[in-house]
Order: structure tokens, then sequence, then C-alpha cells
């Protein structure tokens, strides 16, 4: 294998108490040929500090110091210098196996793919929480079998920016979008229509931290809304007759979510358009079933929602 030099942006914000977890399992990656791009996002906390003591720790770290400008922002702003051939993203209070690196570059090269993916171990409160998916075997799949699994939802590793590799050409005319928050779903399936090739790990290598405050754990129903109907139009435009009928169930049930806090016409008007493709989603039967009564009288979910301490998920 040829080592290539490999880009790690990491964007920060109040992260503190954390950062040095994240850091210190960046820079002891058995893969060494990177560029570690450290972002500060305009943090007001002692994280500007750290980041410029750990340049006299590693000399293959760059810092950029900027205003406050969001996670999108931060991205971004490590695209646009990066050097690297390939490039990751990083959460800086999420951590990495020792391996992390050397894991997804190989499979890079031994399949001459252009994105590779890794699955990741959600922790809460420190203790392990779940494993996203249990598969035995690696997947290598073509750009349509990827998105196939990205729309249906049931594989945050495949949906989310971090813990992936990618080829550095795929962002040539990419950029996260600014002000958002849900970047990932309004980016990652535009990114896959550009790899011809993807190939999934089950072996975990990134450590997720879900913390209180995070922008992970804080709900931004409209964005997800937003991101899920470009989606939408995008499964229409490619004719991804496989995958309309599961979109269109994510996004009543978010269209409801967002209707039991704050009722309107236009999310009556935006229910009639999108039942209409449930027809295509209708297994479990019973799930269905619920979610065409509810499209109808979106009211009954609201006082449902409101009157049980059980809400049905999405």
């Amino acid at each position: 294998m040829n080592h290539p030099l490999v880009s790690i942006i990491i964007p920060i914000y109040k992260v503190e108490a954390y950062l040095r977890r994240c850091l210190n399992s960046v820079i002891n990656q058995t893969y060494t040929n990177l560029e570690i791009i450290l972002v500060d996002d305009g943090s007001p906390d002692n994280c500007p500090q750290i980041c410029d003591d750990y340049t006299h720790k590693d000399h293959r770290i760059v810092v950029i110091h900027k205003k406050n400008g969001g996670l999108s922002d931060a991205r971004n702003a490590g695209l646009d210098v990066c050097k690297g051939k390939f490039i990751s993203f990083v959460d800086s209070d999420d951590w990495l196996d020792e391996k992390y690196i050397e894991v997804l570059l190989n499979l890079a090269d031994k399949n001459n793919a252009d994105i590779t993916i890794g699955e990741h171990k959600k922790i809460c409160n420190d203790k392990p929480f779940f494993i996203e998916n249990k598969k035995e075997k690696s997947l290598a799949l073509s750009t349509q079998d990827a998105l196939n699994i990205l729309f249906k939802r049931n594989h945050l590793s495949f949906i989310l920016s971090w813990g992936k590799l990618y080829r550095k050409s795929l962002f040539d005319e990419i950029r996260f979008p600014e002000g958002k928050f849900h970047e990932d779903e309004f980016t990652t399936y535009l990114i896959f229509q550009n790899a011809a090739k993807i190939v999934y790990t089950p072996q975990v290598l990134y450590y997720y931290f879900q913390r209180v405050g995070s922008t992970m754990g804080t709900p931004h129903p409209r964005d997800l809304l937003e991101a899920e109907e470009a989606q939408f139009i995008f499964i229409l435009q490619n004719k991804m007759e496989a995958v309309k009928g599961d979109q269109a169930k994510l996004i009543c049930w978010q269209i409801l979510y967002i209707y039991s806090k704050e009722p309107s016409k236009n999310l009556k008007e935006k229910l009639l358009y999108y039942t209409k493709f449930l027809k295509a989603h209708r297994n479990p039967f019973v799930h269905y079933f619920l979610l065409k009564i509810f499209c109808r009288h979106p009211r009954l979910y609201s006082i449902i929602r409101k009157l049980s301490p059980f809400h049905i998920s999405k």
C-alpha cells in the first residue's frame, strides 16, 4: 500500500473537558502520515489554548482560529485548506481506535473505494450504550446499494459524516450547509452519489460520546424535515422506487412531530402530499395503518402524544 497523506478535520467548540482525549486518540494513530486540522470555532473556553499547546506536541497539527460559525462552517474551513488525498471528520468530544485510519485506508486501497465506513460505539455518561450494527463481514457497495441503506435510515454509521474516510475529490464541489443543523442529512447522500464504490466494515473504530448539550443531543426538527424533503426530491429525480415509501414514511412522522408542537395549515398540506407515497411502504401493515390515520387526523396524533408516555417512533 502507498502511504498517502490523510487530513483529519476536527471542529472544536466548548469541549474543554473532552478535547485532550480526542486529540490524544488522533495523534496516537498507527497510521502516521497525517495532517491534523483543528478548527477552533470561536470557542469561549480554554479550547483555543489547548489547540495551540498541541502544536508543540505534534508537528502534524495545524490550528485555525476563527469566529464562531457553527459546525458546518468549521468543517468547511478545514476542507478549504486540507492537503490530504483522503479526509476524515472527527467530532471533538469523540475519540478513535488507534487503528482507525489504518483499517479504513487499507480497505480503500484493497477495494479501490472512494469511501470507507467503520462501525461506531455510542457512549452515554461514559458507559457503552450500543453498537449500531452487528454484521459479520465487510460490505463492498455500489453507489445505488449504499444510497438504499442510507435512505432506509437503519444505519447511523452511514448517515453521519464522522467515522468515514473519504477521497478528497468527492468534496470538490460539495460543502456543508452553513446555518443548518442536521448538516449530515443535507450532504451525505450527495457525497455518496459521487462515489463509485463504498466499503463498510463492522469493526468498531469510532467512539461517539453523547453528552448533554451537544448538537446531536438537541432536536432541530424543522432543519431535519428540510433535509429529508431535499432527499425525497433526489429520490424522485433518480427514480429510486425501492426507498420512496420509506422516505415518505420518515417525512410524515417528522411532520406529525412538528405539528404536535406547532399546528399549521402548511404542515397539513405537506401531510396530504406525502401520504400518497405511503402505499409503497406497507410493512409492517399496522405501522402503515396507524400512520395513515394520523396523517388524515394530525390532531389525534398530537393528543395521543401528549397523553401517552410512549411516543411512536419514526
